[in-house]
C-alpha cells in the first residue's frame, strides 16, 4: 500500500469546515481530477475520476465519523483500492488544521509510476489545497451533505434541543464573517 497525506490551515471555525467536508457532492468543484460524486445513502458514495484518459469508478463507505475531530472511509467495490481519513483540529475560533491521509494499492503499471513518483502527494494537496480555497471563497458549509453524523458511543445519550449540524456550521461561520468584516473598518 501506497500513503499520502497533507495538512492546510483553513481560514473557518470547525463547525464549518467539518460540515462543508461532509458534502462529498460538492467535492468536483474543488478536486480537479473528480467528475462526480453521488451520496447514495448516509454513509455511501459513488465517485467517478478522471485522470488523463483514465477513468476510474468506486463506490466508498464512512467507516467511522467523530463530529469535528475525523471522518475515515474506503473503497468497496470498483477499480481503485484504498482507505484514508480526514481530521480536523481546532487551531482558534477562527481557523482549523485539516489533515487528509490515505492509503492506496497501485493496481497498474502507470499506478506504480505515479506512486514511485509522489503523484498521490501532489494530489491530495491540490485536493485539499482547493478545499481551502472554496470554504474561504463561499461562506461556509453549502448545505448539500446527505451524510447523517453517526457517534462513535455505542449508546449515544438522547439529543439534546440544539440546531442541526448545517444551522450550527452556518452560524459559526456568518460570525467568523461578522468578525472578520469588523476588524477591517
Amino acid at each position: 500500500m501506497t500513503h499520502a497525506q497533507h495538512t492546510e490551515t483553513i481560514n473557518g471555525p470547525i463547525a464549518a469546515v467539518y460540515q462543508q467536508w461532509l458534502d462529498v457532492e460538492s467535492f468536483p468543484k474543488f478536486v480537479p481530477a473528480l467528475r462526480a460524486v453521488t451520496a447514495t445513502s448516509d454513509f455511501y458514495s459513488h465517485w467517478t475520476l478522471s485522470i488523463g484518459r483514465i477513468t476510474r469508478e468506486f463506490d466508498a463507505e464512512i467507516t467511522e465519523q467523530l463530529p469535528e475531530e475525523r471522518v475515515s472511509w474506503r473503497s468497496l467495490t470498483g477499480d481503485v483500492t484504498f482507505d484514508g481519513s480526514t481530521s480536523f483540529e481546532e487551531v482558534t475560533d477562527e481557523t482549523t488544521k485539516v489533515t487528509v491521509t490515505m492509503n492506496w494499492t497501485p493496481q497498474t503499471a502507470a499506478e506504480h509510476a505515479a506512486a514511485t513518483l509522489k503523484a498521490d502527494d501532489r494530489a491530495i494537496r491540490t485536493a485539499l489545497r482547493g478545499f481551502k480555497q472554496y470554504v474561504e471563497e463561499n461562506g461556509g458549509p453549502s448545505g448539500h451533505s446527505y451524510v447523517t453524523l453517526r457517534s462513535a458511543d455505542p449508546e449515544p445519550a438522547a439529543p439534546a434541543d440544539t440546531e442541526a449540524p448545517d444551522d450550527n456550521a452556518r452560524t459559526a461561520f456568518a460570525a467568523w464573517k461578522r468578525r472578520g468584516r469588523q476588524r477591517r473598518k
